[in-house]
């Protein structure tokens, strides 16, 4: 089953704006309520670009089926993102900090399929597969960090390396500059600022050791395990081998 939002470099340059929040769990379990509770029984999410597009300009060149299926959800979309900033459903102090708060965790809820927004949206999940999933949405939406967890994180544990620290980071941000201008053009802030967001969301997802950066092994449930199956390519998020079950 096909996610909308996870991003595809169909343009060859990276989303960079992984500034906020780490990996808004709490939150992302919030806005995933309001969304089903909103958008009913549609099995899909549209995409976070195209709803940007149509809200700007309906008549901009977004390609005629992708705008067609987008409208519906798309108003939805920004009816459940203008009343999480107007009732404050995140209980944040600012205006404009809960405006960008709830804009990026729509961003990154939009790379999940309804089948994992129900899951997080429930009550009942484990606090594990919620983590899980806001991980994956993380991964998906912001295809930089899914390469960070496949190409560091994960190769790490699989090569037995029993840490993943901020120079490691460095050097994988390094080797992505020398093909992605957008990442070269990156200030030093900039890179300190994404690093420290990417080690915040992975202590929180409890993938390494805040201590000492120690990997963390994943062991994901049963249902978690049965869900991501559909996009297999997510268990690459995780260090682990094959589908460890909890």
């Amino acid at each position: 089953m096909a996610s909308y939002g996870a991003e595809t470099l169909q343009d060859g340059r990276y989303r960079l704006s992984f500034t906020v929040g780490g990996l808004l769990v709490s939150q992302g379990q919030t806005i995933a309520s309001l969304l089903l509770a909103e958008c009913g029984s549609r099995t899909d999410m549209t995409s976070n670009d195209a709803v940007e597009a149509l809200e700007s300009n309906p008549n901009t060149g977004v390609n005629a089926a992708l705008a067609a299926e987008a409208v519906e959800v798309g108003e939805q979309v920004v009816k459940v993102r203008q009343r999480a900033v107007d009732e404050n459903v995140l209980s944040i102090r600012t205006y404009s900090a809960s405006v960008r708060t709830v804009r990026e965790v729509i961003k990154r809820l939009s790379a999940l399929t309804w089948q994992e927004l129900r899951h997080l949206a429930d009550e009942d999940s484990p606090l594990p597969d919620r983590q899980a999933l806001m991980w994956v949405a993380m991964c998906r939406y912001y295809a930089i960090v899914g390469e960070f967890a496949n190409e560091v994180l994960r190769e790490h544990y699989l090569l037995g390396k029993a840490t993943v620290t901020h120079d490691d980071y460095d050097r994988f941000m390094l080797d992505k500059s020398l093909w992605h201008p957008e990442v070269d053009d990156l200030s030093s802030a900039t890179i300190a600022k994404l690093r420290s967001n990417v080690f915040k969301a992975m202590f929180e997802a409890d993938l390494l050791c805040k201590e000492d950066d120690t990997i963390r092994p994943s062991l994901l449930s049963r249902e978690m395990t049965s869900i991501l199956m559909r996009r297999a390519d997510s268990f690459d998020f995780f260090p682990m081998r094959g589908t460890s079950l909890a």
